[in-house]
């Protein structure tokens, strides 16, 4: 080591002949002193200053990418209606170029609706596709027809090559919406104060696709309001209402329906006289 020490003086700091015997004392000195012990007060300190920078280090890559990027709580489902307008007032805004929204029904049809003279009953399966763009301006596309599928239930049964009659076709919502941006008008009606009449006139808002996530919290939580409606892990009812709502307690989101057969009913047991399924993407292409 000395002989390194040596050369790199030697390169650096080129001394006279007369100064060799001053240097030599001066490393002579250096390799003999012993190394100054550290005492534990300093010891400490310096540990100390290692966790701290291992907790800053780790602090760092726990934190998000960007410095602005907002900070996201995991969710647990909703237990109950007010659980579920949170859901949906934090829920994530998609930048795609459209909301595709497809209603699947199954709706208990009658022979009449073929434009057949006879009595008859059949379960038919119908598809409502909504293609509502994101920006203003945008022209919205609704498709509505038979999927083809068919259950014969009793009587009269229509042909494969008869149709349904579309003004058989439910209505599900109350506004039309040529383009964007869209408004369902039954948001800003007043619901009724009896507890069956007023889930079923918040039907169309909730089924709405022009319905946006805070105008659906906000009556969410005027149907809470009503202890009559009830929360069933996702499922809304009230006693005397056929008409039961599916709410995805995950989402906060409206996925569909249910009409509960009465007594009387005609159908097979435990075929419900109409359900529905929605189903939510986001996309950036629409079919031509």
């Amino acid at each position: 080591m000395r002989d390194v020490l040596d050369d790199d003086l030697a390169e650096l700091y080129p001394v006279r002949g007369a100064d060799d015997v001053r240097l030599a004392r001066l490393r002579e000195q250096l390799f003999a002193e012993k190394p100054v012990r550290r005492s534990p007060r300093w010891a400490g300190i310096a540990a100390a200053a290692v966790a701290v920078i291992m907790i800053t280090g780790l602090v760092v890559f726990l934190r998000p990418a960007h410095r602005d990027a907002p900070a996201t709580m995991p969710s647990t489902p909703a237990t109950s209606l007010a659980e579920a307008a949170t859901l949906l007032e934090l829920a994530e805004q998609p930048t795609a170029r459209y909301q595709h929204i497809t209603y699947r029904l199954r709706e208990v049809a009658t022979a009449a609706s073929f434009g057949l003279d006879q009595v008859g009953w059949t379960l038919v399966e119908l598809e409502y596709d909504v293609w509502l763009p994101t920006a203003k301006g945008e022209t919205v596309f609704i498709f509505r027809r038979e999927t083809g599928q068919r259950q014969p239930i009793s009587g009269a049964q229509p042909r494969p090559e008869q149709k349904l009659s579309t003004i058989s076709f439910p209505q599900l919502w109350t506004s039309f919406c040529a383009a964007t941006p869209c408004k369902e008008e039954s948001v800003s009606k007043p619901l009724p104060a009896d507890p069956k009449q007023k889930l079923l006139a918040a039907s169309p808002a909730l089924l709405s696709p022009f319905t946006t996530n805070e105008e659906k919290a906000a009556l969410y939580r005027v149907l809470a309001e009503s202890p009559e409606i009830r929360w069933d892990n996702g499922r809304l009812s009230v006693d005397g209402n056929l008409l039961q709502f599916v709410i995805d307690p995950a989402t906060g989101r409206v996925t569909g329906t249910e009409e509960v057969a009465t007594a009387s009913s005609q159908l097979p047991k435990g075929m419900p006289p109409q359900s529905m399924t929605i189903t939510y993407e986001w996309t950036d292409q629409r079919p031509s």
